[in-house]
């Protein structure tokens, strides 16, 4: 077994447990593992594409990472409705502690996995950050502009790609 695809797409409760796995290995960066795991679990979901994506990223397949993060989002908004404002995190729920949101807009590109229970505001934002540093490294300056205008340029990491790009 492993990344040649020689174990055939698992569905019911074994693709639940390929998922899990799956995002066990993403918190350990064991990025091939938890990439087989995805494929393996063959949900067509966005959280599952969004993962894919990651490993994608992190393993330096950009263009692959960047369709996957285009169909996540597509996904997403296909089965959650896009919401009051189209493409724009709501800021309507209720927000966290300033600590927190200091931590987030600081904090590098996270690493963790998306899972089918996270808020949809939520996933959102984890596909933007990802798919705007994607963009970065496939040098498509425009996507990471317009990324960070959508995130309301509220996260240092993609200020300083936007630095770099303006030099």
């Amino acid at each position: 077994m492993g990344l040649m695809g020689s174990a055939p797409p698992t569905a019911g409760a074994d693709s639940g447990r390929l998922f899990a796995a799956g995002v066990t290995y993403i918190c350990c960066g064991a990025w091939p593992l938890a990439y087989d795991c995805f494929v393996r679990c063959a949900n067509g979901d966005a959280p599952t594409r969004y993962n894919l994506a990651l490993c994608c990223f992190h393993v330096g397949w950009y263009e692959e990472s960047y369709r996957l993060l285009a169909e996540a989002e597509r996904l997403l908004d296909d089965k959650l409705g896009k919401g009051s404002c189209p493409g724009v995190p709501s800021m309507s729920r209720r927000q966290p502690p300033e600590a927190f949101r200091h931590w987030d807009a600081a904090s590098e590109l996270p690493r963790c996995p998306l899972l089918p229970e996270t808020p949809r505001d939520d996933a959102l934002t984890l596909i933007l950050r990802l798919r705007a540093e994607a963009a970065f490294r496939l040098g498509r300056c425009e996507e990471v502009r317009t990324i960070a205008a959508r995130l309301g340029l509220r996260y240092e990491h993609l200020e300083n790609l936007l630095k770099t790009i303006d030099r």
